[in-house]
């Protein structure tokens, strides 16, 4: 007699655990689109927040370095390149000659969050667009450089000679240049000094009528590596100048002229050691070397070896002839309109 109801409770069981087995199914597969979500939308504003810290530190480090190299140069613009966990800092310079505008460096450099190694040049990826052509006339001296030139805007390049460093008299004076040109063009020149002076004596050397844009600060704590030496074909061999874009130093802010001194210079040295981006190596070595033995370094401790100026080429030629003259490359040259 109970046979009929039994079966129909057992096939309401079986209904039951069914539905019961499809909640469970759809709650578990709902929870995990949930979590996968979730986690998905974490990763992307996690990544998004440290790769912005990131770009930032980057950022930062690469305006304190400006702040201590690239005579005459501003920077023009700059565009940020990010993807999972690293990302591309562009930034575009120009040089500021005579209040004219020359486009000089199109520099990339990578930034990642991890500690991952950047298998490229210290700090980063940087991409200065230099092009070392021969020169007749140094070739007939003897010398064992070339000149090199901007390959944005084919300008040539300044370079620096270090006081008391030998380089087998192979050391240029570009002052007879400035007779063959337009005397009111508007010319940049590196003037390597004979010694070191303080940034006030530097100030009184030149000429007035000279602007005074740029001062090459002694950043060189190992003068040994410019000693000569025998190379491998029992050749001695003679240091090279400084090429513009490794030198360190310090000048006015085309957007803000005022008075140049050594403190802000200082100040990005300071910055760049406790920032620990990119250039941490460099600003710690040139703040050692700087400081000696003393607590912190002094504007009192900076030594100004060179200084680039600006004026027009006939203004220039008042150089020739200067006792604390050792060198005299030409930088960039324009027309005033």
């Amino acid at each position: 007699m109970n046979q009929p109801f039994e079966q129909e409770d057992t096939v309401d069981v079986s209904k039951m655990i069914k539905k019961a087995k499809r909640k469970t199914t759809i709650r578990t597969v709902s929870l995990s689109l949930v979590v996968s979500v979730a986690a998905l939308f974490g990763v992307i504003v996690g990544n998004q927040y440290l790769t912005s810290s990131s770009y930032e530190r980057a950022m930062y480090s690469e305006q304190l370095m400006s702040q201590i190299s690239g005579p005459d140069q501003v920077q023009t613009g700059q565009v940020n390149f990010s993807s999972f966990l690293n990302g591309t800092l562009q930034t575009y310079k120009a040089k500021v000659i005579e209040g004219v505008l020359v486009p000089w460096a199109d520099q990339k450099v990578n930034y990642t969050v991890l500690p991952l190694p950047i298998f490229s040049s210290m700090g980063g990826s940087t991409g200065q667009q230099s092009v070392s052509l021969p020169d007749e006339n140094m070739q007939k001296q003897g010398y064992e450089y070339t000149r090199s030139y901007n390959g944005l805007s084919g300008q040539r390049e300044m370079m620096f000679y270090i006081p008391g460093v030998n380089y087998n008299g192979k050391i240029l004076n570009d002052l007879p240049l400035l007779s063959e040109m337009d005397s009111d063009k508007k010319v940049e020149m590196a003037i390597s000094f004979d010694k070191d002076y303080s940034l006030d004596e530097a100030k009184q050397l030149l000429p007035s009528e000279l602007n005074q844009t740029w001062y090459w600060i002694d950043t060189y704590d190992d003068r040994a590596f410019y000693d000569p030496r025998q190379d491998g074909n029992g050749k001695q061999s003679y240091a090279t100048p400084e090429p513009e874009n490794w030198v360190k130093g310090f000048g006015m802010n085309p957007s803000e002229p005022t008075e140049v001194n050594g403190k802000r210079f200082l100040d990005a040295l300071e910055q760049g050691r406790h920032l620990k981006g990119l250039y941490h190596y460099e600003f710690n070595r040139i703040y050692d070397y700087l400081k000696k033995d003393k607590k912190e370094p002094q504007e009192s401790d900076i030594r100004i070896l060179g200084v680039v100026v600006t004026g027009t080429a006939k203004q220039l030629q008042s150089l020739s002839g200067q006792p604390y003259v050792r060198g005299v490359t030409l930088g960039a040259v324009v027309e005033k309109y």
